[in-house]
């Protein structure tokens, strides 16, 4: 895809590595790798893990993750939403920063390295054990449609409001219950109400970030949930988003004999207090500042359970 398809024009430097780290959006990686911690740290409550296939699926999970801000950035910037309207960070493509064919052979890049980074991993996981190959090669190759499609190409379903449920899917089920497989224990039903939360909560942020755009999201044609659903009830959607994520604890942790890990859910005041602000604000300011918070007070949250919990799960 060419740029002058699309009226953009690059900055002619595309080389530099201080643009390239700001469009790879740093600030979304403590969410999207939590999740990979989590499996981990539920992986040792089951008694297995294994400090390799930790660190390989992090890799994964960044690289992932960066891929799909690439994405977002090109897809955004050639469908003309990342106009002067938008708040937030500004967009590497559409600042011309980076050109469009600079961006788009950045996603070429970042998908050989997520290929790259995903057999390492499988093979470290599950060696010739061809049956689980299949099974996560599938996710793997879903994963990366997944990121580059909620922007790109013709049909972008973030832009047919469906975002928030593949973000539910893969940040919640796919990172956390995949993660936690990749060590190896037999097939439980362990993980996945600590996934569904971690979707849960992955799905919240993504909800804040359309609230806060949604008259640049009206104005350019994307159609995301909370625009179908109005400000007000965008904003109950969120109550429920936050409060379904914590009552999947609430309920797994009685579940698995685990009452001394109830204290732990303490961790997740700074996570409701940023749900009230989302709540009570329609500043585009204060929600782009509680987009933050509420990223990183899940990422934080994820991260006290994964390392708590084998202790007290012991």
């Amino acid at each position: 895809m060419q740029s002058k398809e699309h009226g953009l024009t690059g900055s002619g430097q595309d080389g530099c590595f201080g643009k390239w780290l700001e469009a790879a959006r740093l600030r979304t990686l403590p969410l999207s790798t939590s999740g990979v911690i989590l499996g981990g740290g539920l992986a040792a409550c089951a008694g297995h893990f294994n400090w390799l296939i930790f660190i390989l699926s992090m890799l994964v999970a960044v690289s992932l993750q960066i891929l799909s801000n690439f994405a977002n950035d090109y897809g955004d910037a050639v469908k003309g939403s990342d106009g002067p309207g938008r708040v937030g960070p500004r967009r590497a493509v559409a600042s011309g920063a980076i050109s469009p064919a600079g961006m788009y052979r950045g996603i070429m890049v970042m998908i050989c390295v997520c290929a790259l980074g995903t057999l390492l991993l499988l093979w470290a996981s599950f060696g010739a054990s061809w049956q689980r190959w299949v099974i996560f090669l599938i996710l793997a190759a879903a994963s990366v449609a997944a990121a580059i499609f909620y922007t790109m190409g013709r049909h972008p379903y973030g832009y047919m409001g469906l975002g928030d449920v593949f973000v539910f899917v893969f940040f919640g089920p796919v990172a956390v219950a995949g993660a936690f497989f990749l060590y190896g224990p037999p097939f439980t039903a362990l993980p996945l109400l600590p996934a569904c939360a971690t979707g849960l909560f992955a799905t919240a942020v993504l909800n804040i970030n359309n609230i806060r755009d949604m008259d640049n999201d009206r104005a350019n044609g994307k159609n995301t949930l909370a625009l179908r659903l109005g400000g007000h009830w965008a904003r109950i959607y969120h109550l429920f988003l936050i409060g379904g994520g914590l009552l999947c604890w609430l309920v797994w942790l009685p579940l698995y004999g685990c009452y001394a890990g109830l204290p732990l859910l303490l961790a997740a005041i700074p996570l409701v207090l940023s749900t009230w602000r989302v709540w009570s604000s329609h500043s585009p300011d204060v929600l782009d500042a509680q987009l933050r918070m509420t990223s990183i007070s899940a990422g934080l949250f994820n991260l006290v359970m994964a390392l708590a919990l084998p202790p007290v799960f012991a």
